[in-house]
């Protein structure tokens, strides 16, 4: 098969990691892979070989995201762009991931109309939500409860996008996948139920794919820790985009609770921040006498990441929204750690909780500090969650069992395709 997987950037992290990493997989069991994302500056727009992809960066000019429920729904550059690798790729079937930044859902329609079997990964809320979905949060709400509804309708999205609501963009995005997509699928079934409740029929589960080779080894693991002064302490790993909404403030509260129970117990915060975000925690971490207690790394590249899993002893990720996945779940339960996480969305997925960890609501600083100390507190029940955490990502997701799964749906696509001609 000639496939081409597109995603609105290139590179190892989030969506477009997980799209990266399918397209070398697919390449890998034989495939003819090519890559389309979009670059801003004109300057990065090349042609190259990499992991036997070939990638095509094309130039989408940047813009100011006040406008993106605009310009997500039709970017016409970038789908010239678009059409352009098309023609030369001449694919049998498009894989899409994230489009709803620059290359727009108009891209949908040209793969169509270029004669491809189009598939359309959805790893966000943006296909129904103007933010990152956080309307639905309440401190009521708990793990065991019943389920939360995602439906987004549009009386709660004008308050919430105020100026930057479009009311054209859900039913064009909606007659767009309808009319254009031939497969839609989910990362997760709290994703999948979620696009459902907004309006999205057949909607199949695909979970992410992970490589089980992307891990460091303990001896990597200690010597991040000696690099950063964490030899000795119990550490709890966040990590990714740092603002509000990723709940850091909640746990910077609750690990003053777990210091309590656990001295030694340490934050370490990996990722990049934006308006002076991480400067605003590491005040709250002062304010409750967290001093020494919260480490900082920034940003940092995919092998440190693994090795900041391999150092840490608990994952946490307390995310005030809902989130599709939660990759750095998965990536840490890899690397053989339980993880405490918020319920909201996909984690309830990937973390099987009271086995591969605990699933919290974070505005519940209370409990969220009690799974944490009783993971940090509880060496045996740590290794034991941590074991079953890793077993758990080797089975339910496997990168080239689920490459296996997607080519599965691509040939069924095209076999009817041949069987309507």
């Amino acid at each position: 098969m000639r496939i081409l997987v597109a995603n609105d950037l290139y590179g190892p992290s989030s969506a477009a990691g997980v799209a990266v990493g399918t397209a070398r997989a697919l390449a890998e069991r034989g495939h003819e892979v090519a890559f389309a994302a979009t670059v801003q500056d004109p300057r990065e727009v090349r042609a190259f070989d990499d992991g036997g992809v070939r990638v095509h960066l094309v130039h989408a000019p940047a813009y100011d995201l006040r406008w993106r429920a605009w310009r997500s729904c039709f970017n016409r550059r970038a789908v010239r762009a678009f059409e352009r690798v098309l023609a030369e790729v001449r694919p049998d079937v498009v894989h899409f991931h994230n489009v709803h930044i620059h290359l727009s859902y108009r891209a949908l329609k040209a793969a169509h109309d270029a004669g491809a079997k189009v598939v359309l990964s959805i790893h966000d809320v943006m296909p129904f939500c103007f933010q990152k979905m956080f309307c639905f949060v309440s401190d009521e709400l708990r793990p065991d409860g019943p389920p939360i509804s995602f439906k987004a309708p549009m009386p709660r999205c004008v308050p919430c996008a105020r100026f930057r609501y479009n009311p054209f963009r859900n039913p064009w995005i909606r007659h767009h996948v309808r009319r254009y997509v031939d497969r839609l699928l989910a990362v997760s079934d709290e994703m999948a139920r979620a696009m459902r409740e907004n309006g999205f029929a057949d909607v199949e589960i695909l979970a992410n794919g992970l490589d089980p080779r992307d891990r460091a080894t303990p001896a990597e693991g200690e010597a991040f820790r000696d690099a950063r002064g964490l030899r000795g302490r119990k550490v709890v790993l966040y990590g990714g985009r740092l603002d509000h909404r990723k709940g850091a403030e909640h746990l910077i509260r609750a690990m003053a609770k777990v210091r309590e129970r656990v001295p030694e117990a340490t934050l370490l915060v990996v990722g990049s921040s934006h308006g002076g975000y991480e400067d605003r925690m590491i005040e709250l971490a002062e304010e409750l006498g967290l001093a020494g207690a919260v480490v900082t790394t920034g940003w940092i590249d995919q092998a440190d990441m693994a090795r900041a899993y391999a150092a840490a002893d608990v994952i946490c990720t307390p995310s005030l929204i809902f989130e599709s996945f939660g990759l750095i779940n998965a990536e840490g339960m890899l690397a053989g750690k339980p993880a405490v996480t918020s319920f909201f969305g996909g984690p309830k997925d990937v973390v099987e909780h009271g086995v591969t960890g605990f699933h919290v609501n974070p505005l519940d600083v209370d409990a969220l500090a009690a799974r944490l100390g009783e993971l940090l507190e509880d060496d045996a029940l740590r290794r034991r969650m941590g074991e079953a955490a890793a077993a758990r990502v080797r089975e339910r997701f496997d990168r080239a069992t689920q490459a296996e799964r997607l080519e599965r749906r691509f040939a069924t696509l095209l076999g009817a395709a041949e069987g309507a001609a």
